[in-house]
Formats: structure tokens, sequence, C-alpha cells
């Protein structure tokens, strides 16, 4: 789809639009401060919208949400005057990590089509809705909502302690003739099933204590397991202390 064909698309209120999500999306992340804000890694945020990281950094930095020593210093040099070739050579860095380093002055260049980008945000808003109806009220309706639309959403397992040690995947639903009770999630790429009568389990333990914080121990489950992954991916628990 050519977007010029398509003038109902606005292309510069799409790009405000999805720097608002990736920033809402990722939390705030400043090296001087430490990650306490942050919710997820620039590579995980990258992967959730479909973009690379570079674009994501890029993004994050234009909201005003990512800062590092080498983006500060990007940045105080090109407000110096020194161009994109000059601060690469000074900063030992190639053109396009210099220009992820640096914000966009008016909008998302050489975004994919419009169309596409549009799609990738409305399935944001219902993601982020069924997350908001899954907290507010811990109903097995509202998990099933959740699951349905978070299908191939990129989770990551965590198989160390960053994000370099994390493995990204995705899930469908099998949802056989007897319907939802005989459902479970089909893990991609491993081929593995995760049937729904153990996520109701943990599912009616955390019904039962109340407590989102998603204490491994409690839920019975590992933290580093494909299934905690998902439960805070779709928010039924969350981090401690986040």
């Amino acid at each position: 789809m050519n977007p010029k064909k398509h003038p109902d698309y606005d292309s510069v209120a799409l790009s405000k639009e999805m720097i608002t999500q990736m920033a809402e999306v990722f939390g705030s992340y400043d090296d001087r401060k430490g990650r306490e804000q942050q919710r997820m890694t620039l590579n995980e945020a990258a992967a959730q919208f479909g973009i690379t990281s570079l674009k994501a950094r890029k993004i994050l930095i234009t909201a005003g949400v990512y800062s590092t020593a080498v983006s500060r210093e990007v940045q105080d040099l090109y407000r110096r005057g020194r161009s994109v070739a000059k601060i690469g050579r000074i900063l030992n860095l190639s053109r396009a990590s210099v220009h992820s380093y640096l914000p966009y002055s008016k909008m998302i260049y050489k975004m994919d089509r419009l169309s596409t980008t549009a799609e990738r945000e409305l399935l944001y808003r219902k993601r982020k809705k069924a997350k908001a109806d899954l907290t507010c009220a811990m109903t097995e309706e509202n998990l099933w909502s959740a699951l349905e639309i978070f299908q191939k959403y990129p989770f990551h397992l965590m198989r160390g302690t960053d994000e370099k040690g994390s493995m990204k995947f995705t899930y469908h639903l099998s949802v056989p003739a007897a319907g939802r009770a005989g459902a479970g999630l089909i893990l991609e790429p491993d081929g593995m099933t995760i049937p729904m009568t153990e996520i109701r389990m943990v599912f009616d333990r955390i019904s039962k204590l109340q407590d989102m914080t998603g204490d491994p121990d409690q839920l019975g489950i590992p933290n580093d397991g494909y299934l905690y992954a998902i439960l805070l991916g779709i928010g039924l628990i969350r981090r401690e202390g986040v």
C-alpha cells in the first residue's frame, strides 16, 4: 500500500502515537539512575514493535526516556556542530549508530507501510486493554481474552541475568472440538504445549493469594519458565517492586 494514495493516514500522528506507546511499554532508563523504571530491555521493546533495536533506541531517545553516557556525548557533539561522520570518527561508531543516538526532529522517517503501522498500534491498544481488564477483574473470561489477544506476541524467556541470555518465543492457542476446556498454548518455536488446566491452577492460586507480585514459590512455577514469562506479559503477575 502506497501511503501517498491513502491521505487518511497521518504519518506525523502515527509517529507521535508510536513514540508514546513505546515509551509507555519500555518505561525509562538513565544509566546515572539505574534501571528502577525500566520495564523491559531495549531489544524486547524493539521486538514487541517489530523494529530494529537502533530504531527503538532513537524513538525512546525522542520520547526522552532513554539516556546513556554515549547518547549524551553524541547529542552534545551534534549540538556543538559536529557532523554525523565526524561524531562517528570521534566515538568509533557507525553512521547508523550515531543516528540512533539522535532524536527525531519531526517524525519517524522510513516507517513501514502506514497501514501496517496502524494495524500494529490497534493490536497494541487491544492488548493494553486486555491487560487492564485482567488486572481490574481476575475472571476466567478476562484471562481467556488476554490469552487470545496475546497470540504471536514476542515473550522473552530469561536464561541468564541479562538480555543476552533471553530467548524470544511466541504461542498460539489450540482449541479442540471440546472448546476452551481442552485448550492449550502451543509454544513456538519449541512446539511444546502448556495445557489450560495448568494455567487455571496457577490462576486460582493468584486469585486466592490476591497478590500479583508473582512469587514463583507461591505460584509453584519457575521464574525462568515459559508460563512465568507469559503471565508477566499478559499482566496477570508483575515483578516485585515494579
